[in-house]
């Protein structure tokens, strides 16, 4: 850690000793764990790659405030290699050959038995900044092993333990749509939804467990064409414990590109065994910084086989939407000498400002003194006294009176007064595994849910799902 500079660690992993239980940090570094283990006197494990693994009391940390975890680096810098093709230069590292090795070794890397896992998922939206529709469940999933297609095998299944609809923040059926290609679209791309919900699109995402399947664009069929559609160079040695990991740079060819994309990111080796740890791809438009798609993945060891530790995956959308926010009515209320504007949907309070209100009477403009939002929908627009004296109002006044413009204003999803209802967005798919349960089979006696739907408040408390799985965030871990 640099003196006076602090950084997020995104994703760390943190383990409760003697436990197979933990949590993943989220994107800011966030995590939560329960109280009772404190009570308990336990240990945990914070661990992430290229940074010191570190254990801490958790009798050491505060109650009810964010504690900050300081992780120093753990990196150790290398000449970069370019590998084009099938090149190999004379070197005892080379990035082509690493790569090639690990896809080979990915049979004996990771599991081939049948195996479960519980962890913590979750969907929804950012617009502009504005997080919507968040679903979150506890998910417990049965696979057969890596030889095994993840979407197609009837054996690989996931179980809802429960489900919840989270209203803190904005939900829009809209934006809920499923891509088809006008309505819903991702610019140039095409997005493949065989699984039937967003955890499936998430799982079609992971070239490592679909190794030997279609996954995304330009990774394809992993074990087939990774090596041959891009170009890769060493970058740097990585340590997660003691253990050495390659961290590889990559990038596509420009015969797969072309032009108009440019599509790159990283792979994570170790030197051991050659088992993948991590992988980060993102793919670009030309002259665009924001991505189009990204994806990163990180398996982690236990025992003697590599397991899921987390998968993120999102895409950038674009809505077309027939509904346009307007002005659904306005009144003019004389007592109180204000005018009531109610919208057809639900506003962004943050977007409404008095001075987005014009208002004439007689060709005259009136001076708004204030603005209040009287619920979802409705705004009291008050007007300054000297503007619209007592005289005035005795006239009895009604709406035919009064000219007006409003403008500036954004409903709840983003959609702009009057404007193009076009919405351009992010969507994100998350899960972050908490438990891992080697040769366990699928029982018989579990309802298996293949498309989500949400559960009722008795439904969610008769799940029986463990409270440690839900993942929150009162620490911070920073290097």
């Amino acid at each position: 850690m640099e003196t006076g500079t602090t950084y997020p660690v995104p994703y760390a992993t943190v383990q409760i000793k003697n436990s197979s239980k933990g949590v993943v940090a989220n994107v800011d570094g966030d995590f939560r764990i329960p109280y009772r283990y404190k009570a308990a006197k336990d240990t945990i494990i914070v661990s992430c790659l290229g940074y010191e693994t570190k254990k801490i009391a958790l009798s050491s940390l505060n109650d009810l405030q964010t504690n900050i975890i300081n992780l120093n680096t753990k990196i150790e810098g290398l000449d970069q290699i370019l590998i084009k093709g099938k090149r190999k230069p004379s070197s005892d590292i080379n990035a082509y050959t690493l790569v090639k090795k690990a896809i080979a070794n990915i049979p004996n890397n990771y599991p081939s038995n049948k195996y479960a896992s519980i962890g913590y998922y979750r969907d929804y939206q950012i617009i502009r900044d504005e997080y919507y529709n968040l679903n979150e469940a506890i998910i417990e999933s049965f696979d057969a092993g890596f030889q095994t297609d993840i979407m197609m095998d009837d054996y690989n299944e996931s179980a809802i333990l429960s489900y919840k609809e989270n209203n803190d923040f904005p939900r829009d059926k809209k934006l809920l749509a499923e891509y088809d290609g006008q309505s819903k679209y991702i610019q140039n791309t095409i997005l493949s939804g065989q699984g039937g919900n967003e955890l499936g699109i998430l799982n079609i995402h992971n070239p490592i467990r679909n190794f030997e399947h279609l996954s995304f664009s330009f990774v394809y069929v992993f074990k087939k064409k990774f090596l041959e559609n891009h170009e890769f160079e060493v970058l740097r040695k990585v340590y997660l414990n003691d253990d050495v990991i390659y961290e590889i740079g990559f990038k596509a060819k420009k015969f797969l590109i072309g032009s108009s994309h440019l599509a790159k990111g990283k792979i994570y080796i170790a030197k051991q065994n050659f088992a993948i740890h991590k992988l980060e791809y993102s793919v670009f438009e030309v002259n665009n910084s924001d991505p189009l798609f990204e994806v990163e993945i990180e398996y982690q060891p236990k025992g003697e086989m590599m397991y899921l530790n987390y998968i993120t995956f999102n895409n950038r959308f674009v809505v077309s939407d027939d509904f346009t926010f307007d002005i659904e009515n306005v009144e003019f209320v004389v007592p109180e000498r204000a005018f009531h504007v109610k919208f057809n949907n639900k506003l962004k309070v943050s977007t409404v400002d008095r001075r987005d209100f014009k208002f004439k009477y007689q060709k005259k403009k009136l001076q708004v003194e204030s603005f209040e939002i009287i619920d979802k929908q409705t705004v009291r627009v008050t007007i300054a006294d000297w503007s619209l004296p007592k005289s005035v109002l005795e006239k009895g006044l009604e709406m035919k009176d009064f000219e007006y413009r409003i403008k500036n204003i954004y409903d709840v999803t983003n959609r702009k007064l009057l404007k193009n209802p076009n919405i351009q967005g992010y969507q994100f798919r998350e899960f972050f595994t908490q438990d891992i349960f080697e040769n366990k089979a699928k029982p018989n006696d579990l309802s298996f849910i293949k498309k989500y739907k949400p559960l009722s408040e008795a439904e969610v408390n008769d799940t029986g799902a463990d409270e440690d799985y839900w993942m929150n965030t009162p620490l911070k871990t920073n290097k």
